[in-house]
């Protein structure tokens, strides 16, 4: 089986480190006119043209200080996430205020049209090969997960770059990348494919946060602390059913990347092949022990009284409106300085206390359900960018501009938070203050103060140090402040992963065409079928459900992903356990 791998030892301040890498696709030979310039012997070159060579590449300046405006016009295309989320921002991603505040900045002084391309989050790959089909690709492809981008490398979706060219166009980018370490993930298969953002604190996931009704808690008889285990949670759960609490779990169909993500309910530490090729969150893992207590979980959930029986019927706006009207126990999102959800929620509930979700410092385990405090951490990279096969030059140049330009601090700064009066304001130290409601404005930021506009350089918000970075993402204008217990989910997430408690995923150092041709049929139709069918039998019928399923499961192509997985971690084309 013809792979794409890794043609270099991944960088070492990765937190794991490939135990080896190799080539094993074929080795690109030259074409003849290659060849005859390669070997055409240097003294045959004119001193002259050498010379002048010479001082015409010593006269190149770098970065934004030597660009010019393209004597004829430019088209760059720029992905990014449709999340379909209105209530969190601008509702047109492609056309709005700070696209329209890009075009004008940067596009229009350099002869560059900016063109946003939409990208639905919850189904990138499909969107991505009907780009392809249609050779349509945007300039800029980013995605968060290394293993799409080996994939995207391996179907010819993206071409080689010139990191020499890179470097001298997009010097702060460049300079970025190796201060955070990252100059080491480049290449697939002996050339290099793609350049990367950061991620702040990556070894945590502190900025997905879970509130809770404190004051349902304290209502049932509790301190309002959250329930340290499900098995807790379950007996905090009826006593809510008695107080006349209906479905206090809400509940919404499930389908997509990152459905039921297992890592709560996973036995640590972890055994170490069971982690390679059942450990991913992208394709869910049915057959493994882990999914089954998550799914027999939302079983008794389901049964109990707890979920909406229509839960696969609803979406997450439904998730949203039933905590903003005060009928849902809990809700989960990214922290941002301006959360829609918690304004409107607080406007209709002004009595209500909420709490945060704490993660504990140590390992909490649930003999029945699992580790209940276990999480899924982040990687040091955030967003990684390619270039689109069909690019032209001057446009793979325009992109490298566009990646230059937003890494300035200036431009950095405007696109996280805004204009200053209208989307924040300055303290009384100099440091801004996002304002918490901004629906309804022009300049209103999209989802999560637009980070996927400036996702290219870095995965969030950072001054530098954890306290002042929480300030900064810390929601606004609400009655309740939430600080304090954001900065203690990251100390007790941060002990956990130091521990090793905790693990990142597997990296793949190429793509796996197992995943390209069973991922989407598995994760987007075979699994949401099943995970419904497992969540609604009878509890009496669960485990032997269980197992047939997954022995379809396996056949519909998640045993060939297993057992590629396994290939490519037995030959040392994987990273390891921490």
């Amino acid at each position: 089986m013809k792979k794409k791998v890794l043609s270099a030892i991944l960088a070492a301040s990765m937190v794991m480190g490939l135990a080896a890498c190799g080539n094993n696709g074929p080795v690109p030979t030259a074409s003849d006119d290659t060849q005859t310039a390669t070997e055409a012997p240097a003294a045959e070159a004119p001193a002259a043209e050498a010379t002048e060579a010479t001082e015409a590449a010593a006269d190149v300046v770098p970065g934004i200080d030597g660009y010019e405006p393209f004597a004829d016009q430019v088209t760059l295309r720029v992905a990014v996430y449709d999340r379909g989320d209105n209530g969190n921002g601008c509702s047109d991603v492609e056309n709005n205020y700070w696209t329209n505040w890009v075009q004008e900045n940067f596009g229009d002084k350099y002869n560059i049209k900016v063109e946003y391309v939409g990208i639905t989050r919850s189904d990138v790959m499909t969107d991505y090969a009907m780009l392809a089909s249609t050779n349509t690709l945007p300039t800029l492809c980013m995605e968060y997960d290394y293993d799409k981008l080996a994939t995207w490398a391996s179907d010819g979706y993206l071409q080689p770059i010139d990191l020499e060219q890179f470097k001298t166009v997009a010097p702060t980018y460049w300079a970025n990348m190796e201060e955070n370490g990252l100059t080491g993930y480049t290449q697939f298969d002996g050339e290099d494919y793609i350049v990367l953002g950061k991620r702040p604190y990556g070894n945590t996931n502190y900025t997905f946060v879970t509130w809770y009704r404190k004051d349902w808690l304290k209502e049932a008889g509790y301190d309002g602390s959250y329930p340290a285990t499900n098995s807790e949670l379950l007996e905090a759960l009826g006593k809510m059913v008695e107080n006349g609490h209906q479905y206090p779990m809400s509940g919404s169909k499930v389908a997509g990347a990152g459905a039921d993500q297992n890592y709560s309910f996973r036995d640590y530490p972890q055994d170490e092949l069971t982690w390679a090729t059942t450990g991913d969150y992208q394709v869910p893992a049915l057959s493994t022990e882990a999914q089954k207590r998550l799914l027999k979980w939302n079983n008794e959930l389901y049964n109990d009284g707890y979920l909406n029986p229509e839960y696969y019927l609803r979406s997450t706006d439904d998730v949203n409106a039933d905590f903003i009207n005060g009928k849902a126990f809990q809700w989960s999102g990214y922290v941002s300085s301006t959360m829609d959800v918690l304004n409107s929620f607080y406007e209709a509930n002004p009595d209500a206390e909420l709490g945060v979700v704490v993660c504990d410092s140590k390992l909490v385990k649930d003999e029945t359900w699992g580790s209940s405090n276990a999480f899924r951490p982040n990687n040091i990279f955030g967003a990684m960018v390619g270039f689109a096969n069909n690019a032209t030059p001057d446009e793979v140049k325009a992109g490298e501009m566009y990646l230059e330009w937003m890494a300035q601090d200036e431009n950095l700064f405007t696109m996280t938070w805004g204009i200053e009066g209208v989307n924040f304001n300055y303290d009384e130290n100099g440091n801004p203050v996002a304002v918490g409601d901004q629906s309804g404005l022009p300049e209103q930021q999209g989802h999560n103060n637009n980070v996927d506009y400036w996702m290219v350089v870095t995965a969030s918000k950072s001054f530098g140090d954890i306290e002042s970075d929480i300030k900064a993402i810390n929601p606004q204008g609400l009655p309740q402040d939430f600080y304090e217990d954001i900065l203690a989910n990251y100390k007790g997430q941060l002990a956990l992963y130091e521990a090793g408690s905790v693990n990142v995923d597997c990296l793949f150092g190429g793509a796996l065409e197992s995943v390209t041709e069973y991922g989407t049929s598995l994760k987007e139709e075979i699994y949401p079928e099943y995970r419904d069918q497992l969540v609604m039998c009878k509890p009496d019928e669960f485990d032997a459900l269980y197992d047939e399923l997954s022995q379809k499961y396996l056949d519909a192509g998640y045993q060939e992903i297993i057992d590629e997985r396994q290939e490519m971690f037995e030959a040392g084309e994987t990273t390891k356990l921490q």
